[in-house]
């Protein structure tokens, strides 16, 4: 039938075609002979033309004659066609469609946009520059000058637009001759749904990788064998993440647990939670309900002190830009070297059991020191350059550039040391969950996370913290509905550095309770509508957000202030401890 059709078109393009060459010809020719020449190949076509109609005309009869057996169904002797819509469609597809059909599936994605009104909560902070009452540690700490200025900006409701998690990607194996392994392999594109694309320059979530382009996600190559395992190489989450994701129904979501969890300093990135590039990731086979994987990121550093962007990457590792929040263009605020994860699971019918460890070495943090309100940092600021705590902090850096941009510098301070405030960063966690028969799902974490500092430097060390999770999950109506409640809590710190515009000494509590619940209503298997509430409450000058890890749009504890100016006079975005961050969304999810 399918040939029929196209033939047709193709007689009438033909008649057409033979007109016009009889037309030329008439015109053209010098003499009658011509004339006749061209009508008897005139002829002659239009013969051949009506037996091909005629052969076209009997082979759509035929056509016809099949379909309509085929829906009359098979006689009673005949055999019976293979079961289900499926088998089906595979008997009729030539070997082409199969190739294609199997192509198109390797293609997946999720497609999720939301409607969020979320508050960063600070709500009238006073902010104080604070001392020692002799001017020297060991006495109680003063208020040494005015009020300072409040927050700068909007910092109470507003209604934003937020894609989350978006993402397109193909997937795929290929069988190595007749053996058992198979190489395979993954491209993925994150994709913004609600603005276009280009850098992640979202205020204090600031990147130089560009949402669309291929391979901003897990993106890999590898080998895989039932016998011995799968191994990947790329850019791709750290087992230490993926081996939990398990335990955080909330996923995308306002209240996803890596407000806190994984998350050490309480701010947008997610510190032992982000997607790391030139990964070795080996994942083993299942023994008796055991697994585990092991990877290794290669640190492509040539700075001894993990300052510069590693080689063939667009970020510093830790997942932010050099220079992020108006620092001078160092890899200094977190960037590190090279890491390792690790993970051991069990599953067994319903409980699923899992510790993960991971270590960043080489983490770089001196830009803690640029501007912190702590007092003991103020101390040693102010014995100088020849002072006998000097060699904490970066003078020699500091000295330089007040040469160059002298007014600036009047405003600032110096980093620290990289010789101390250079150090591995490492965390654990254990959980636990449990899903019942009747579709209720217990989830239960707890993490330490530790950085390796001098004693000297324990004061500022706002890295070293404890933290826990609780989750409970229910789906009814056979799936359709599925509700979920968490809570985490972030213990209090080891120190502080002081970055907090309104940091108080006095204050000793610092801990942070992060709720949430959202429920979700699938419409069909693929596509989801949703509603989610978080509210994080921080003491002190504790200033974790909402949405990290997974939400497009972050509400965190910074206000509007700005740099302005590339000789780095100016403040970047100005962070508020104590700050009450809540939020709703709704929204919905299409995934193929």
């Amino acid at each position: 039938m399918v040939k029929s059709k196209l033939a047709r078109p193709m007689l009438v393009a033909l008649a057409a075609c033979a007109a016009s060459v009889t037309f030329n010809g008439a015109v053209f020719a010098d003499d009658d002979a011509q004339t006749q020449a061209l009508k008897d190949q005139m002829r002659i076509m239009q013969q051949q033309m009506q037996q091909l109609q005629q052969q076209l005309d009997a082979l759509s009869k035929k056509q016809a004659a099949q379909a309509a057996a085929a829906q009359a169904g098979p006689p009673p002797s005949a055999a019976a066609p293979p079961a289900g819509k499926a088998g089906k469609a595979a008997e009729t597809m030539s070997p082409l469609e199969k190739k294609f059909d199997t192509f198109l599936k390797g293609f997946y994605g999720t497609l999720d946009l939301s409607v969020d009104y979320t508050t960063k909560g600070i709500n009238n902070p006073v902010a104080y520059p604070w001392g020692y009452a002799s001017g020297a540690p060991g006495s109680p700490y003063v208020i040494t000058g005015p009020q300072k200025a409040g927050p700068v900006g909007r910092v109470g409701w507003l209604g934003m637009m937020s894609s989350n998690g978006s993402s397109i990607g193909y997937r795929g194996t290929h069988k190595i001759g007749t053996s058992d392994v198979d190489f395979i392999y993954q491209v993925s594109s994150s994709i913004n749904m609600a603005a276009a694309p280009g850098l992640q320059n979202t205020w204090t979530k600031q990147s130089n990788t560009v949402q669309g382009a291929i391979g901003l996600g897990d993106t890999y190559l590898g080998f895989q064998s039932p016998s011995w395992g799968k191994v990947k190489f790329g850019e791709m989450y750290m087992p230490y993440k993926v081996s939990t994701d398990r335990l955080n129904p909330f996923g995308t979501g306002l209240g996803n647990y890596a407000v806190v969890m994984g998350n050490s300093g309480g701010d947008n990135r997610v510190e032992f939670g982000t997607r790391g590039d030139d990964v070795v990731y080996y994942s083993s086979p299942t023994w008796a309900g055991i697994s585990f994987d092991v990877a290794y990121q290669f640190g492509q550093q040539l700075d001894d002190n993990s300052d510069l962007t590693p080689l063939g990457s667009p970020d510093c590792n830790g997942s932010n830009l050099p220079g992020s929040g108006n620092l001078f263009l160092n890899c200094d605020d977190g960037g590190y070297n090279r890491a390792y994860s690790a993970d051991l699971k069990f599953e067994m019918g319903g409980l699923y059991l899992v510790g993960a460890y991971e270590i960043h070495k080489q983490v770089n943090r001196s830009s803690d020191g640029v501007g912190a309100n702590n007092p003991l940092y103020g101390y040693y600021f102010s014995q100088g350059a020849k002072g006998p705590n000097a060699y904490l902090l970066d003078w020699a850096d500091y000295e330089a550039f007040a040469a160059e941009y002298p007014g600036a510098a009047a405003a600032g301070s110096p980093a620290y040391n990289t010789q101390y405030d250079v150090a591995d960063e490492w965390a654990m966690k254990f959980g636990v969950q449990y899903t019942f028969d009747f579709g209720l799902s217990l989830s239960y974490l707890y993490e330490e996370m530790h950085r390796e500092v001098p004693p000297q430097m324990e004061f500022q060390n706002e890295r070293q913290r404890n933290g826990m999770w609780v989750a409970l999950q229910q789906s009814f109506w056979d799936g359709r509905d599925v509700a979920a409640v968490g809570w985490a809590h972030a213990g209090a710190s080891v120190g502080d550095p002081g970055g907090q515009h309104n940091y108080n000494p006095n204050s000793t509590g610092d801990q942070v309770n992060m709720y949430t619940f959202q429920w979700w209503h699938k419409l069909d298997k693929q596509l989801t509508v949703y509603f989610d509430w978080a509210e994080t409450i921080n003491d002190g000058n504790a200033h974790y957000d909402i949405g990290a890890g997974g939400h497009g749009i972050k509400t965190d504890c910074h206000d509007a202030t700005h740099n302005q100016f590339t000789d780095y006079s100016s403040a970047g975005p100005t962070t508020w401890g104590g700050c009450h961050d809540q939020g709703i969304s709704t929204g919905v999810s299409y995934r193929f």
